[in-house]
């Protein structure tokens, strides 16, 4: 089975074994390896079968099965019967508890608020209500916390009503779309107790891993999709996320973890 490319992050040179044209070493925490495998066509919405490219020998989501079984059961996160708020999400840091959920005016604008013990410490806007959760996740790790969320615009074409989502990250308090001068951020999770995001800059994707950069210089990554579209969205894991990506007119099934750790 041969991935089209593949990519080894590591906090040292030395400790990635000799160095090959196909390895690119990135300052990191932690070993991160990136493989993206070209299909035929592009995948299609509730579907799992993939048309890999003649290349490809089987099938590489057998790959890491066992890091498959390691996912996040994000249902788990919802605490509207605390709260009082439906969606609401909660998440603990250290001995503290942190809320955070929608709400929406009555001219359909909205914003999400976080509560630390109860105390709001943060609110950010969230436009227009739609289809697509605007309150994506709550995460802590280490001694942070992160929130994921999608600002929505609705335009109307002919009688078809369209959502524009733009992601958005803050941890603690502080929005990395203007931090860092993202047109976009969204994906975030952990691998490996590590935070992890995709954002654009200047049309392109890319990632961020404990605070590095990975140049991927992607040109699309589904997300945010819903409904029957949602199978194309990232599948996120504890040590890895599956995701599919499009590179000028090719279309690759990728993924992104940490595999060689103990």
């Amino acid at each position: 089975m041969k991935p089209i490319s593949f990519v080894v992050l590591c906090l040292f040179l030395a400790s990635c074994g000799p160095a090959t044209p196909d390895i690119t070493p990135i300052p990191s925490l932690a070993e991160l390896d990136v493989a993206e495998y070209p299909l035929k066509q592009p995948p299609e919405p509730e579907s799992t079968l993939l048309y890999f490219a003649d290349s490809i020998e089987g099938d590489p989501r057998l790959l890491h099965a066992d890091e498959r079984a390691n996912k996040f059961y994000f249902d788990n996160w919802y605490c509207g019967v605390e709260t009082q708020n439906p969606m609401a999400m909660c998440a603990t840091l250290g001995d503290d508890e942190l809320v955070a959920w929608e709400e929406y005016e009555n001219t359909g604008f909205g914003h999400v608020i976080v509560t630390h013990n109860g105390a709001e410490i943060y609110r950010i806007d969230l436009g227009q209500g739609s289809p697509i959760s605007a309150l994506q996740r709550l995460w802590t790790y280490d001694d942070h916390w992160a929130l994921e969320t999608a600002y929505v615009t609705q335009r109307t074409e002919g009688n078809t009503i369209y959502s524009d989502v733009i992601g958005h990250i803050t941890v603690d308090g502080e929005l990395l779309n203007v931090q860092y001068g993202y047109e976009e951020a969204f994906g975030f999770q952990t691998i490996r107790g590590k935070p992890f995001y995709f954002f654009k800059r200047d049309g392109k994707i890319s990632a961020n891993y404990d605070g590095v950069e990975i140049p991927l210089d992607y040109d699309e990554v589904p997300h945010y999709n819903c409904c029957g579209y949602a199978t194309l969205n990232p599948s996120m894991f504890q040590n890895m996320v599956a995701f599919f990506v499009r590179k000028g007119e090719t279309w690759y099934y990728a993924e992104i973890g940490v595999f060689s750790q103990p």
